[in-house]
């Protein structure tokens, strides 16, 4: 035999040997799963599909459900802000199946194309089980559904308007028939997610519908319009440091209502449970409580007044005192804000206001001594003046004698008076200051030539009339940069007491 007739026949052979193997891997396949095939991350090469389909089960949690509600109490929730509720779906109610899945995947793999198919099931592939519920399945899901608690909150909602003085813009008009939750929609949308193989639902449209409206709820809807466009502006009391806004909240408080009669549908329920109507004036408009308007000054007042009242005060150097005597404060003049404001209410124009006062201290504010005061510890004998908050004279002093019962007053007062080159008269004395700065009755704040030593414990017998005694240079110093009006805050600490 010829050398070309024996390479023909090896190659011819090979040829015949390799189709072979071929044909013969592409037989293997035929009822199996191709070379180098990963389904959900499990290895399937040559494996049919029911010994896939177990092994798959038997990695596969049971269903669930989340059921996300994108509409609450008949209001529609940004996305991140929806309800939701989750349902597992145990193997009584339903049954998980990866059989068709797999089939189409097998089919499409085609045996006699295994060699492209080991390059295509590279990174393997992801199939979802179908998921069938059995009818008792059905009717648990259902059970479950109208006991979850969204559902029932629901199905519980009042289907009525109601207007309410409540809320944060004084009435709130509650409106129970708007968008209310179509159990029967819901249920039908959920199973059908559930046989899709779907793990969560947002709940459409179609699951929420209207109730009609009577004539006596659209009777309700014109009333709120109508009060909410009355109390439309606001009235600020400007306090200083803070600043109290009657809002359309306590705009609502002030109006005048009154019980419901048998002849009145109850159009307003308050937060008491009451049933009222608000009182119209002649002229067809609402009227504002008088008694009402009252009490509200009177509640201003007692948040802010603080005339004759105790006082915490920080002291320099740390801890606090209460004080509870001095002349120092504000008292709003409630007779005249009571006709301010009644008038500013009939005009219902927004207003920023300065009340008036009977009396007004230095700051306005609950803390109206403000950052600029006068400090004066008797127990260390110094004195301190702070303006806006930084110390510009810190300096030793003498007060009132203890051992001749001449102490200095504590409490709360203020610089009533300036005054140069003043004679301080009294029993058996008369003595010329240069600075005088009265603080309380005949008790002020003065230089004092006749003394060389200030501080220490001078003041227990060899103290003044009551008067606080500065070195000159200080009492010149404050005298320059001090005004009217300034808070003289005086007091001993525990030890001296």
């Amino acid at each position: 035999m010829k050398t070309g007739k024996k390479i023909r026949y090896v190659i011819i052979s090979l040829i015949l040997l390799c189709a072979g193997a071929y044909l013969g891997i592409a037989f293997y396949y035929m009822e199996g799963f191709s070379f180098g095939t990963w389904i959900n991350g499990v290895y399937c090469t040559g494996k049919n599909v029911e010994e896939v389909n177990a092994e798959l089960l038997s990695l596969t949690a049971e269903p669930g459900l989340e059921v996300i509600y994108p509409i609450c109490c008949g209001e529609e929730k940004p996305e991140g802000e929806r309800g939701s509720s989750h349902f597992v779906l145990d193997e009584r109610m339903a049954e998980q199946d990866y059989t068709k899945g797999l089939r189409e995947l097998l089919q499409n793999q085609r045996p006699l194309m295994w060699v492209k198919n080991l390059f295509l099931q590279k990174g393997g592939c992801e199939l979802e089980p179908a998921v069938i519920l059995t009818e008792e399945g059905k009717e648990q899901f259902k059970k479950e559904f109208l006991a979850d608690e969204r559902v029932q909150a629901e199905l519980d909602r009042e289907a009525c308007i109601r207007l309410l003085k409540d809320g944060e813009e004084g009435f709130l008009l509650y409106d129970g028939k708007k968008r209310r939750l179509d159990v029967e929609k819901a249920l039908t949308e959920c199973l059908e997610a559930v046989e899709k193989g779907k793990e969560s639902i947002v709940l459409s449209s179609a699951c929420y519908y209207d109730e009609e409206i009577s004539p006596e709820e659209k009777g309700q809807e014109a009333l709120y319009r109508e009060l909410k466009d009355f109390i439309d502006f606001e009235i600020v009391y400007d306090m200083g440091a803070e600043q109290v806004r009657f809002d359309q909240k306590a705009l609502a408080d002030l109006l005048m209502l009154e019980d419901a009669g048998e002849e009145n549908a109850p159009l307003i329920r308050e937060r008491d449970g009451r049933e009222s109507v608000p009182v119209r004036g002649e002229d067809g408009s609402f009227c504002w409580d008088q008694e009402k308007v009252e009490a509200a000054i009177g509640k201003l007042a007692a948040a802010y007044d603080t005339y004759g009242r105790p006082r915490e005060f920080m002291m320099t150097g740390g801890g606090s005192i209460t004080l509870e005597k001095g002349n120092y404060g504000t008292e709003l003049d409630k007779k005249a804000e009571v006709k301010w404001l009644s008038e500013a209410l009939a005009k219902r124009c927004s207003e920023t206001h300065t009340p008036a006062y009977r009396r007004e201290a230095y700051a306005r504010g609950e803390n109206d001594i403000g950052d600029t005061y006068i400090e004066i510890n008797m127990t260390k004998q110094k004195l301190w003046f702070y303006q806006a908050g930084e110390v510009e004279i810190e300096t030793p002093i003498v007060t009132g004698n203890m051992m001749r019962r001449r102490a200095t007053p504590e409490g709360v007062y203020f610089v009533y008076g300036k005054q140069k080159n003043r004679i301080l008269r009294g029993p058996g004395y008369a003595s010329h200051v240069n600075y005088w700065m009265p603080v309380k009755g005949g008790v002020g704040i003065h230089d004092a030539l006749w003394r060389d030593e200030f501080g220490g414990e001078i003041y227990k017998k060899e103290g003044s009339h009551g008067c606080i005694n500065l070195p000159l240079e200080a009492a010149e110093k404050l005298y320059g940069m001090i005004e009217i009006g300034v808070p003289v805050v005086m007091y001993y600490e525990e030890e001296d007491k």
